[in-house]
């Protein structure tokens, strides 16, 4: 992965009311462990990284939306490859050890930078 490389989120319907880009759907769950997973799009497209997510693992998804890891690293926070056996070309966003307070902050962010390129691929 480089700066420019693109890291895929799946967003829940639930993180797209009315439509609008929810900062949730950039947020960690507790399950995560300060992690969000996310596709290294040097490995896959938008497109398929949409069918894994919903036709292979059977996920739900609106649309996958998408940050660099330049944007990433401009929050503070990390990028890494993480892959599973499940899933080759699965990366997270490594939030760290913060406060809620500022896991919302940063989900904002991440939000952002997303919205303002707009969904990459709608199932």
């Amino acid at each position: 992965m480089n700066d420019q490389t693109l890291l895929l989120r799946q967003v829940h319907p639930n993180f797209l009311p009315e439509g609008e880009l929810s900062s949730q759907a950039f947020y960690p769950f507790p399950k995560d462990h300060g992690r969000l997973s996310v596709y290294d799009g040097d490995q896959v497209s938008a497109e398929a990284s949409c069918h894994h997510y919903t036709v292979d693992l059977g996920y739900s998804s609106a649309g996958v939306w998408g940050v660099n890891c330049e944007e990433v690293a401009s929050t503070g926070l990390t990028s890494q490859l993480d892959p599973l056996p499940e899933s080759p070309a699965h990366a997270c966003i490594d939030f760290g050890l913060r406060v809620e307070k500022e896991y919302r902050k940063l989900a904002k962010k991440l939000r952002e930078f997303a919205a303002a390129r707009g969904c990459l691929h709608k199932p």
